[in-house]
């Protein structure tokens, strides 16, 4: 191979290598028109409602506050929104990302970017004990329950849930388990172990089902064939993208953020007593 075809090779590798990765301005677009800002945002009230639920297993105030200090450094939206750009801008390409935001810069999608949102809003909150009181007497339909259980499926919300909690308990039991003695701590993989048997396949089929019912309450005004043809749109490769992008984002930016709770959590038990 001469010198002018190897310069042609390693060129067009580059360019490659270019064109696979996202600009920063296509991610931060992509961000806003998803409503994954707002998703990630949001992410500081379900970490602090998990971390104050292990309270009670420490015998002092102080090494709780120095758990709740450690694990805040690392779980939280400011680190989540920072590695989720981190893995768009890496492992998505740039006319993938364009394709989605187009799709959800279209008048029908922002309809549904509109209702979704405002499901979300204090006020809304306040009626879904009420909406779900009136099934005892008026039942959803069938039908209605299998568009949304597509629905669900198609945007994997229980698979992001479930992963982003069981990411957060991970670093909470390995934060736990490092304040131990070493002849009782136990091993990640007895860990991962334990893990495995809490996240199972039932518990994801509960979550789908908390999914399920709050997506009842979401779409609740929208009639059905305006919610098939909302089904269709991820049923499409730019869809299917889209969603499987935003679970691999979250997976990589949980794991990241684990990373950093599990390497500085070991300080604990090492102030005062």
């Amino acid at each position: 191979m001469n010198l002018k075809s190897l310069i042609v090779i390693v060129f067009a590798f580059i360019c490659l290598s270019t064109f696979a990765q996202s600009s920063p301005q296509t991610v931060a677009e992509f961000m806003v028109q998803t409503g994954l800002k707002d998703q990630v945002a949001q992410l500081d009230g379900m970490i602090q409602s998990k971390i104050e639920e292990k309270k009670t297993t420490f015998t002092k105030p102080e090494q709780f506050d120095l758990f709740k200090k450690i694990m805040n450094s690392g779980m939280n939206s400011k680190n989540a929104e920072k590695y989720i750009v981190e893995y768009l801008e890496k492992y998505t390409s740039e006319d993938s990302l364009n394709y989605v935001v187009t799709l959800y810069k279209d008048p029908f999608m922002q309809e549904f970017n509109r209702i979704e949102k405002e499901s979300g809003t204090p006020a809304s909150q306040q009626k879904m004990p009420a909406y779900f009181e009136s099934f005892k007497t008026t039942p959803p339909a069938p039908e209605r329950v299998q568009q949304l259980l597509s629905l669900t499926q198609d945007m994997k919300a229980s698979e992001i849930t479930v992963k982003m909690i069981r990411n957060i308990v991970v670093s909470m039991i390995k934060g736990g388990n490092n304040i131990l003695p070493k002849s009782e701590q136990v091993s990640d993989k007895e860990i991962t172990g334990q893990m495995d048997s809490v996240f199972n396949a039932e518990y994801e089929k509960k979550m789908t089902n908390q999914m399920l019912a709050y997506s009842l309450f979401v779409y609740k005004d929208v009639p059905d064939e305006k919610l098939n043809r909302y089904l269709e749109v991820w049923k499409t490769p730019t869809g299917k993208y889209c969603i499987n992008k935003i679970v691999k984002a979250y997976d990589y930016a949980f794991s990241r953020m684990g990373e950093i709770t599990g390497g500085s959590i070991s300080t604990l038990g090492k102030g005062e007593n």
